[in-house]
């Protein structure tokens, strides 16, 4: 083997490696940019479902969350009994989209909240929440979590 073919041989391995590491580079930044917006595009969901459970819990608070004010339909409501009939159909409908879109814990834990909404039952949906988003597993328990008066 002469000198020129050692060098095209070089020449040749060294582009296509480039080559190879810039398709895979773009590879996995368009696959980590996807995973940043799926995971922006849920915590949106997840902080209205949360606000939607706050409602459920204490339906007089409603003037303190913005959804109270935008919604041309709760913005009407007065009778906590309403409000809270209202935040439960929000959050049933929330409950069958999150299917395409939530792990299975996160069902669980919505659909206890659901089944008996409680300040235990909205702090574990929460936690659920929180996992699915950031990968996040907890060491406190739940009652370092609940805001609940005793």
């Amino acid at each position: 083997m002469d000198i020129e073919t050692i060098v095209i041989s070089v020449l040749t391995s060294s582009t296509i490696s480039g080559i190879i590491g810039i398709y895979l580079q773009h590879f996995w930044g368009q696959k980590r940019e996807t995973e940043l917006r799926i995971q922006n595009e849920n915590k949106g969901r997840y902080v209205s479902a949360l606000i939607w459970m706050r409602l459920v819990l204490s339906p007089k608070m409603v003037d303190h969350f913005n959804v109270g004010r935008e919604d041309p339909v709760l913005s009407k409501i007065t009778n906590t009994h309403e409000i809270v009939y209202f935040a439960r159909q929000r959050l049933n409908e929330f409950y069958h989209s999150s299917v395409l879109f939530s792990p299975d814990y996160v069902l669980a834990a919505l659909k206890e909240f659901l089944d008996n909404p409680t300040e235990i039952t909205f702090v574990k949906t929460a936690i659920a929440m929180r996992k699915d988003l950031w990968k996040k597993k907890t060491k406190l328990d739940m009652k370092n979590f609940s805001l609940e008066q005793g």
